[in-house]
């Protein structure tokens, strides 16, 4: 009974989706590769830098709330395609600017166009698959940080190495994401809570956002979210050229060192972490959310101690 919820269609989908979520964390980690270089052509200060990785930041999670809205009422397939093909037509247009402030805004951009991913492929995964088989497709689907970040990580610097500059990787990268921006267009939805075993009217689903802000649970997630994701990305912003200062690695050579360092343990962390945390679920009610915070306290001293 249980395999009866899910979508026929439900792992071709995934990997497709996971294909796009691999080229939204390579695209984004771009900038913290190349911004040295940047840095100097353009003789920007350390805030400078920062500003770039928070106003994206900023306009990511601002847009993600409208955007989630249409998510939940419109067609996430058409949501995702033209997100898709917004994102990666300004990182192309990223590698034309030539100021910090066109830059800038460019950026901007690619955080409105992102931030429609990732609520419009949580839904769909949602209705792909049942309860007991969600964690293991989302750590599927969440593949594509590490893999995108060791992707980006791995190739960037040998592409500004080839072509002796730093925009070339922004022209490179929007070519894949544009292709997939036209096989978005072709997913076949599910019907919306087609995976769920309990049928909800919608009489108790009116006012969504309230309700689920009035879920204590949900207030605790956003703001882990919240604070796990100030200490990534500062430290990803800055690792690449804290090895160039400090450790006097060439470009090349601190993108492949900071890609082991963060793609190589995401990897193996998101591989077995939707696994342990089905597991971890069957036995507890809470299990996945205990696993959560263990694994975060985990990081944390690691940071910290680092």
């Amino acid at each position: 009974m249980q395999n009866s919820t899910q979508a026929e269609n439900a792992w071709r989908i995934l990997f497709l989706l996971f294909l796009a979520n691999l080229f939204n964390f390579y695209d984004r980690a771009i900038p913290a590769i190349i911004i040295e270089p940047i840095r100097l052509e353009w003789s920007l200060s350390d805030f400078q830098i920062g500003i770039i990785g928070t106003a994206f930041t900023i306009v990511y999670a601002i847009a993600g709330l409208p955007l989630g809205r249409m998510a939940d009422t419109g067609s996430r397939r058409k949501l995702m395609g033209w997100g898709l093909a917004v994102w990666s037509g300004l990182t192309a247009a990223n590698g034309l600017v030539s100021s910090f402030w066109g830059f800038l805004l460019v950026r901007m951009g690619i955080g409105i166009g992102e931030a429609s991913y990732a609520p419009a492929a949580n839904s769909l995964i949602g209705d792909l698959f049942p309860a007991h088989r969600r964690a293991r497709a989302m750590g599927i689907f969440m593949l594509g940080l590490p893999l995108g970040l060791l992707l980006a990580f791995f190739t960037t610097g040998a592409m500004v190495k080839a072509f002796d500059s730093w925009r070339a990787p922004f022209f490179i990268a929007a070519a894949p994401g544009l292709l997939l921006a036209i096989f978005m267009f072709f997913i076949r939805e599910p019907m919306r809570g087609a995976a769920e075993s309990v049928r909800i009217s919608q009489e108790k689903i009116d006012k969504p956002i309230r309700r689920v802000l009035a879920i204590p649970t949900f207030g605790w997630l956003v703001l882990a979210g919240l604070s796990f994701n100030f200490a990534t990305y500062a430290c990803n912003s800055f690792m690449v050229p804290m090895l160039q200062r400090y450790f006097l690695l060439p470009l090349q050579q601190a993108a492949v060192a900071t890609g082991l360092i963060v793609g190589v343990t995401g990897l193996i962390g998101l591989t077995l972490g939707g696994w342990i945390a089905d597991k971890v679920h069957q036995r507890y009610a809470s299990g996945r959310l205990i696993f959560a915070a263990l694994s975060l306290i985990v990081s944390t001293v690691t940071t910290g101690y680092a």
